[in-house]
């Protein structure tokens, strides 16, 4: 379990340099480690869809100012980094799916993801009564995993190695280092949640299989 002080202090290992007990210290190590991890963090959310990071919420609706375009307009989570999808209310999504079987899940993306559009603030979709799934742009550290937690700090050293060490040749190898550690953690995430990829599913062969008879 990952906290800030141990990503903060394993990037400072990286480069040979003390320990901090503090972000918050007022040292050298503590100041440039609170400059850029920050940073760090939310670069980090973009690399992909982490599953710690993943939420959803419903939606609250605004007035449409997009009518000729969309039917429905929501306002936007205050804590969105990345929208993943939209999904229709629970009442709304099939229950009479087996547990398994030659077919998306669940049924409502069976023609792809449902199509929306984030502008001026606000999201726009054809969707009633919406749920998004979307990354946060927020996250406690303790809920890293170990992978990510690693590239994370090793990403953070490639910011300190010239203030601290004013060295490039250091800071160049920790950049093949880091860049190694965030393709596993990708790698990892990806692994376990794989992307499904979408083939459309006929109503015919969905009756030959018993489903929504």
């Amino acid at each position: 379990m990952a906290s800030q002080l141990d990503i903060c202090n394993d990037a400072l290992s990286e480069i040979a340099a003390d320990p901090i007990n503090s972000i918050d210290e007022a040292s050298s190590s503590g100041f440039y480690c609170k400059q850029h991890y920050p940073r760090v963090i939310a670069e980090m959310t973009t690399w992909t869809d982490f599953d710690f990071l993943i939420r959803r919420t419903a939606l609250a609706l605004q007035p449409n100012d997009r009518k000729g375009e969309w039917l429905y307009r929501y306002g936007k989570p205050s804590d969105l980094a990345d929208a993943i999808a939209i999904l229709p209310k629970v009442e709304e999504q099939r229950t009479d799916l087996p547990a398994a079987g030659p077919y998306n899940f669940p049924a409502w993306d069976a023609l792809g993801k449902l199509p929306f559009i984030i502008a001026g603030g606000s999201i726009y979709t054809n969707v009633a009564d919406a749920i998004l799934e979307y990354q946060v742009n927020a996250i406690d550290p303790a809920v890293i995993d170990p992978l990510t937690a690693r590239a994370c700090a090793l990403e953070l050293a490639t910011r300190l190695a010239m203030p601290l060490k004013k060295s490039r040749n250091l800071k160049g190898d920790l950049i093949k280092q880091a860049e190694v550690a965030k393709q596993r953690a990708i790698a990892e995430s990806e692994n376990r949640s794989p992307r499904r990829s979408t083939s459309y599913v006929s109503e015919a062969e969905y009756a030959r299989m018993g489903v929504g008879v």
